[in-house]
């Protein structure tokens, strides 16, 4: 077999007769890089032998930043080597184009290094990836040889491994690699990601960013990996399923010209979410501003208005997680999540992680309506809009 052969196939694809039927969609195609290769009727990301790594890419960029849906079947088979069977699979998000691979074993197709404890090699720029991993690895860093891990890559130069995980599901209803084919299910509704496997409630719930991972247009490339060091087994994906949300539309109409948006590069450290270290306020002409609030700012941004004249709040973006504890209803957008009146929150009476205005000593003050107190500086995110006085 070549060594690094690359090719596109027609990705139509049969899953196992004992699972529920998932096909690949008619029009896709698939390029294979590496050592991965089509093997009856299954694509097989990796064979079952030692130090391999292969890569099965959507040959053209996919829309993902308004949500998505990837369902898939995969099967570990003829483990062997080190820990009898690794290393595991990804589905992984990246702009690096079709051909993208990283090195073999603890690298897992995607990370950091070559699986010979040689970290000079680099893995995905920007990538994000669920990683199904099949091997604990010897540093002790890994949880266990079966879970799921959310990880992310940054820049050439400034990759680390592991890779920073930004959500980990170590209490899996199912073993990897026994031997069987598995369904799983990757839901993005922005900003949370959510990773079910054969059915019942997600295995992992975690809030995610993809601005480092998408072009102008809200696009990636989405596909798989795969790796084996000197443990090994078959990495075979049955079949698959992707299906984008419908892009969010907005209408609205102001005269507000806003041409800045926030930089997602400036962001502090050690949070899912792109959280800006403090507010920016443009003001775009008289009584027109364009303002980044930072989630975790209680009452962060503010624009003046001595005449007391109304704010209209126009062309509203962006995520934030108010409540880390429980993700599913402590994450959204600028109209919040609805619910009964909660004396929690800095305003009570309006829904959870809004944004919210108030007026006072002769400005417009704005802020995420999260929990109020010390663990308002906890919030990930940032809501970008504009304001016109009238």
């Amino acid at each position: 077999m070549d060594r690094f052969p690359s090719r596109c196939v027609a990705a139509v694809l049969a899953a196992a007769a004992a699972m529920v039927m998932v096909r690949g969609q008619e029009g896709f195609k698939l390029q294979l890089v590496g050592d991965a290769e089509v093997w009856q009727n299954r694509i097989r990301l990796t064979p079952a032998l030692p130090q391999t790594a292969g890569a099965a890419w959507f040959a053209e960029r996919q829309p993902i930043a308004a949500g998505f849906e990837m369902v898939f079947q995969f099967q570990l088979t003829q483990q062997g080597g080190l820990g009898n069977g690794a290393d595991g699979f990804a589905f992984v998000l990246q702009n690096n184009g079709p051909e993208a691979l990283a090195g073999r074993g603890s690298a897992r197709g995607f990370a950091l290094g070559d699986g010979r404890q040689d970290r000079s090699q680099p893995g995905i720029p920007h990538s994000i990836a669920v990683f199904f991993d099949t091997h604990r690895n010897r540093d002790g860093l890994d949880p266990s040889d079966n879970y799921i891990a959310v990880c992310t890559n940054g820049q050439v130069g400034k990759m680390r491994w592991p890779p920073n995980r930004l959500g980990t599901g170590t209490r899996l209803k199912i073993r990897l690699k026994d031997g069987r084919p598995h369904l799983a299910r990757i839901r993005y509704k922005p900003p949370m990601l959510l990773v079910y496997l054969d059915d019942g409630e997600p295995e992992l719930r975690v809030p995610v960013d993809l601005s480092t991972v998408v072009d102008a247009q809200g696009r990636a490339f989405i596909g798989f990996t795969a790796s084996t060091g000197e443990g090994w087994e078959n990495h075979d994906i049955l079949g698959w399923k992707f299906k984008p949300d419908e892009p969010q539309v907005s209408s609205e109409i102001t005269v507000v010209n806003s041409e800045i948006t926030f930089s997602p590069t400036t962001c502090l450290s050690g949070r899912n979410l792109c959280t800006p270290p403090e507010a920016m306020v443009e003001e775009h002409g008289p009584g027109q501003y364009h303002v980044v609030l930072p989630a975790h700012l209680e009452w962060g941004a503010g624009i003046p208005n001595p005449q007391k004249l109304q704010a209209v709040i126009t062309n509203t973006r962006g995520n934030a997680c108010w409540d880390l504890d429980n993700p599913s209803a402590g994450c959204g957008g600028p109209d919040g999540v609805a619910g009964p009146r909660n004396d929690a929150l800095v305003s009570p009476d309006q829904p959870a992680g809004a944004l919210i205005s108030k007026s006072e000593k002769g400005r417009v003050w704005f802020t995420v309506n999260g929990r109020k107190g010390k663990r308002f500086a906890s919030n990930q995110g940032f809501y970008e809009f504009d304001v016109t006085l009238r």
